[in-house]
This record gives C-alpha cells, sequence and structure tokens, in this order.
C-alpha cells in the first residue's frame, strides 16, 4: 500500500480549472492551466475567444459560471435573473480584456492594467480587478495604423476610441496568423 499525500488546494484549484476550462479544448482548441493569463494564450486561442464566435462565447461563459460553481456556458440563458446579471457582467469585463489583450499584441494599445490576473481571477474578481489600484486609462499607441486620424478624439473619449478599432484590430490580427 502506497501513502500519497493530496494538497487539498491543489485538488480543490483543479476541480475549479475543470469547471472552467474543461470544454476549451473542444470549443477554441485550446485547454488553459488554472492560472492561466490572456497573455499567455497562444495567438490562434486568444483570436478565436476575440471573434467571439458562437464556441467562444459559450468558452468564456464556461470561465464565468464554472468559477461561481453554476454550470457550463449553455445553462445562461437558465439562470435566475441575478446571477444572470452577475455573469453577464462578467462576461462582457472578459470580453473587454480579451480584445484589449490582442491590441496590446498587435502594438496598438498599451498593455492593460488586469493582464497581470489570470483569467479565472478575471472572471471571479472582474470588479475588484475594474476598479483596483493603479488601473489606468487605455491608451492607443501611435502604433497604430490610422493614428494620426484618431488623436484628436483621443483627448476626449479614449474608451470609445480604442472600442471602435476593434473590428480593424481582429482583421489585423487574423492576417497577421495566416
Amino acid at each position: 500500500m502506497s501513502s500519497q499525500v493530496i494538497s487539498l488546494d491543489q485538488a480543490r484549484r483543479d476541480k475549479e480549472a475543470m469547471a472552467a476550462f474543461g470544454r476549451w479544448q473542444r470549443r477554441i482548441g485550446h485547454t488553459p492551466a488554472h492560472d492561466e493569463r490572456l497573455c499567455d494564450l497562444p495567438p490562434a486561442a486568444l483570436a478565436e475567444l476575440a471573434e467571439l464566435g458562437h464556441q467562444a462565447t459559450l468558452a468564456l461563459y464556461d470561465v464565468v459560471l464554472g468559477v461561481r460553481g453554476l454550470g457550463p456556458g449553455e445553462v445562461y440563458p437558465d439562470l435566475e435573473p441575478r446571477a444572470k446579471l452577475e455573469a453577464l457582467d462578467a462576461f462582457l469585463f472578459l470580453v473587454d480584456q480579451v480584445r484589449f489583450e490582442l491590441m496590446a499584441r498587435l502594438g496598438w494599445l498599451e498593455p492593460p492594467g488586469p493582464r497581470e490576473s489570470s483569467i479565472m481571477e478575471m472572471a471571479r474578481d472582474y470588479r475588484q480587478i475594474a476598479a483596483g489600484p493603479g488601473q489606468k486609462p487605455l491608451k492607443l499607441t501611435e502604433v497604430y495604423p490610422s493614428y494620426e486620424q484618431v488623436r484628436r478624439r483621443l483627448h476626449r473619449e479614449p474608451e470609445a476610441v480604442v472600442r471602435s478599432v476593434i473590428p480593424q484590430a481582429l482583421t489585423a490580427f487574423k492576417d497577421q496568423l495566416a
């Protein structure tokens, strides 16, 4: 008979990671580790998530619901209203962070503050992370090809400008992958 020491903390992390990422391989072709950050994702997985197709949407909901013990992404429509709103808020935060990471990899955006948090931490603690100390406003860089055309608007409405660039960033990132 062999004795084996099992870390309860490790078992809990593994269980949580399985709930959050157990379907990701099938959905987007990559299974993150429990502590994986968006900046650690392979480019193809990041691009898939940023496109926000059906499987990517479910993958992000898998994380949001998985860290809350609510099940896979498919159960989102059946959640009670309060849980559904909480999940939607966390999902939208994650979508933003995925797209900002994509823009940061292109060099178009200074890396966002939440970049050091794991995907699971962002899904679970999105409010604290978004409101955390040291959060800087989004900053488009001069590497962005149409920077001169948006320079003036950046001072008035930086977030709106950054968000308006997302479709162009998705295309540029996919072109870079090809």
